[in-house]
């Protein structure tokens, strides 16, 4: 029967199959990995606002790990949004707008872990692995 308990449990299988599908990918090499990947991390990002609906109703599905904050919440949030809006610019071939939105990030994030991912972002936006 249909329940906040099954749509969790099935929620969350299905998260761990799409994860295993996105290792497999870079592991074989599908081209293009880099945008199988991310397709597949939409389907995630999608099956994540679902779950946050299921615990709004029923919070004692939520995993303990989502309910302690993170050290770094506020630099994930910021990154969040500046990779999203990128990846937007990047899908829609404004490839030199996405590279202006990790820079302006840039210039409001601390994060040395957060910094390293934008810069890399740039490079790979760039052409380039150095």
């Amino acid at each position: 029967m249909a329940s906040p308990e099954s749509i969790h449990h099935l929620l969350t299988v299905a998260a761990r199959l799409l994860d295993s599908a996105a290792s497999e990918i870079r592991d074989a090499k599908l081209e293009p990995v880099r945008d199988n990947i991310s397709q597949i991390g939409h389907f995630l990002a999608g099956i994540f606002e679902i779950q946050q609906k299921v615990y709004a109703l029923r919070p004692d599905l939520k995993p303990a790990y989502l309910s302690e904050p993170s050290p770094h919440s506020e630099s994930n949030k910021l990154l969040t949004r500046f990779m999203s809006e990128a990846c937007w610019h990047e899908d829609a071939g404004e490839v030199a707008l996405a590279i202006d939105k990790y820079r302006e990030y840039l210039l409001l994030e601390g994060s040395p872990h957060h910094r390293e991912i934008a810069e890399g972002e740039i490079r790979r936006l760039s052409g380039r692995d150095d």
